[in-house]
């Protein structure tokens, strides 16, 4: 999902594509969530939507909506391509990435 585009890669534990964060580049809520992120020692991947052109912001918003039933809100957290994360509340962002740790 989202493979076309400019995305910024944090190396760490894991593939960058198991965790995508939607951001916008003037967003504290967004720049908190990127700073948990690093915290965690994951590898994950971002990306700025204010940044790019209107029309790829544009395909990225209807991709979102196409996969999740909405439209993103920032920070987005997409996880394994399955689900998401809307807004940075730590406890909760937390709570799923620990989910995600566990043996299946």
């Amino acid at each position: 999902m989202f493979d076309v585009y400019p995305w910024k890669v944090v190396e760490g534990k894991g593939t960058p594509e198991e965790l995508s964060l939607l951001s916008l580049s003037t967003c504290g809520f967004c720049a908190s969530a990127r700073n948990y992120l690093n915290g965690t020692g994951r590898a994950f991947r971002y990306l700025e939507l204010d940044t790019l052109p209107p029309e790829e912001k544009s395909e990225m918003k209807a991709e979102f909506r196409e996969r999740f039933g909405r439209r993103p809100s920032f920070p987005s957290l997409v996880i394994k391509d399955e689900r998401f994360l809307v807004g940075f509340i730590k406890e909760h962002w937390e709570e799923e990435l620990q989910f995600q740790e566990r043996p299946q």
